[in-house]
């Protein structure tokens, strides 16, 4: 995933569905399910959390609707960070999510 602050506050901004300077965070996560971010306004400005995984993959939670964004409690995030797939498969399903903290 290349995209940086700008890009995915547009993303976020575009999508008409959410306000990004509200304070939630907005995760984001690559098609290869290697790499995650969290897009987070504070006080000042956007911050950017990024974690990109050498090996293994994230698991993605189960999403409940057909919707871009979904809101996500905080530890399911912390437990799908934390929780990596060290199993990789040719045959593994590539998703490309947007979920809201």
């Amino acid at each position: 995933m290349r995209k940086g602050i700008h890009s995915l506050y547009h993303l976020v901004k575009t999508s008409g569905l959410q306000d990004a300077l509200n304070g939630d965070g907005f995760v984001f996560i690559g098609r290869t399910r290697k790499s995650i971010k969290v897009l987070r306004w504070q006080k000042e400005g956007f911050v950017l959390y990024n974690k990109k995984l050498e090996l293994g993959t994230y698991t993605l939670p189960q999403q409940v609707s057909e919707e871009v964004f979904f809101e996500l409690e905080r530890d399911v995030l912390d437990q799908m960070v934390n929780a990596i797939n060290h199993k990789s498969s040719s045959n593994d399903l590539r998703l490309k999510a947007q979920l809201t903290l």
